[in-house]
């Protein structure tokens, strides 16, 4: 049983370089820096990237909307999803459709 006190709160660092807010069933991966070191692929943008993960899909905005994510993360998927679609005209062109 998990308790309270064991909740990670806000966004933790991997050993990837990217940060990871943990959500009920899904996650949101930031990465300060796309195409460097193990990334496969660059960013549209050339900077940032925040990318909401669920279900084996990955919503991706151009920049850094982390700040936004732990706002909304406890409230769950469909409010994230519902953020990332607001943003529409940030999407990745490596970015999946909801």
């Amino acid at each position: 049983m998990k308790h309270e006190q064991d909740k990670v709160v806000g966004f933790q660092l991997t050993g990837m370089g990217n940060e990871i807010l943990q959500g009920d069933g899904f996650h949101v991966s930031f990465n300060a820096n796309p195409g460097s070191g193990i990334s496969l692929f660059q960013s549209d943008a050339g900077s940032a990237e925040t990318a909401l993960c669920a279900g084996g899909e990955f919503f991706i905005l151009n920049g850094d909307f982390r700040k936004e994510y732990e706002a909304i993360v406890d409230q769950g998927l469909t409010a994230c999803l519902d953020f990332f679609k607001s943003k529409s005209e940030l999407k990745s062109s490596w970015s999946d459709t909801p």
